[in-house]
């Protein structure tokens, strides 16, 4: 047995050979090497959170949101132009620092993802041209 060997022995991750006896069907032991072991994995579930907030002073429960690396959607149809602009700037702000990233769907519904969270813009690029020509489908005559 040499140094490897021992070293793998003493830790238990190598099994000794046993040599039998010649007979008849001889079959020998080899060594096994590693063992695997499975580990329960957590199932992750993922919160989505739906926010209208009516004024700047709801924002730090958003922002606590995604402290808490929960996917935040945020409908500002309500508020007035200047406090959703605070809003926004504070909701940029704290996204910037928790490393996530954000997307505009349309001028005011926003949607705050943290680390680890990825948006598909393709998915939403697509979205955006279908209601784009909904919208302008109106403008036009009908044949």
């Amino acid at each position: 047995m040499n140094f490897w060997e021992k070293l793998l022995h003493s830790l238990g991750l190598l099994e000794e050979e046993e040599e039998e006896l010649p007979g008849p069907n001889v079959a020998r032991r080899t060594s096994k090497k590693g063992k695997i072991v499975d580990f329960p994995t957590q199932e992750t579930t993922y919160r989505l959170i739906v926010s209208n907030p009516a004024s700047f002073a709801e924002v730090e429960e958003i922002g606590s949101h995604l402290k808490n690396k929960r996917t935040v959607v945020v409908n500002l149809e309500g508020m007035e132009t200047a406090e959703a602009k605070r809003t926004i700037d504070f909701l940029s702000g704290v996204i910037f620092a928790l490393n996530g990233s954000s997307q505009k769907i349309n001028n005011n519904i926003f949607v705050f993802v943290p680390s680890g969270v990825t948006l598909n813009p393709l998915h939403h690029q697509g979205l955006s041209e279908r209601d784009y020509l909904l919208r302008d489908t109106d403008k036009y005559p009908k044949d």
